[in-house]
């Protein structure tokens, strides 16, 4: 079973570097990955154009099977494309929802 360091592993090869969605593009930095037990979440520091910030994205169960062993890519994959949608959620919504906005944190 992987440690939180390992899927931060596994899945930054898949997260870091330059994301866009056509509106706005992040020069993600770093990812840490926090442990719950049966749930986990993703901490992403970035650039956005507005600043440095740092997301924590929460991830549940289903997601959570990508510690059991040596998970598929497919899971993987699924895991870091729904990380990546969140990620940019969070941003356009961000000004305008206070769930969204407690998600961020500017660190610049």
């Amino acid at each position: 079973m992987p440690s939180a360091a390992g899927v931060r592993d596994i899945l930054a090869p898949h997260l870091l570097g330059r994301l866009e969605d056509g509106l706005v593009q992040f020069d993600v930095l770093g990812c840490e990955v926090i442990d719950y037990g049966r749930r986990f979440t993703v901490a992403i520091e970035l650039f956005a154009p507005d600043g440095r910030w740092r997301v924590h994205l929460e991830c549940d169960s289903t997601e959570h099977r990508i510690f059991d062993g040596n998970p598929p890519e497919e899971l993987v994959q699924a895991v870091a494309v729904s990380l990546r949608i969140r990620l940019f959620e969070w941003w356009h919504t961000k000004d305008s929802e206070r769930r969204s906005a407690k998600l961020g944190e500017r660190l610049s």
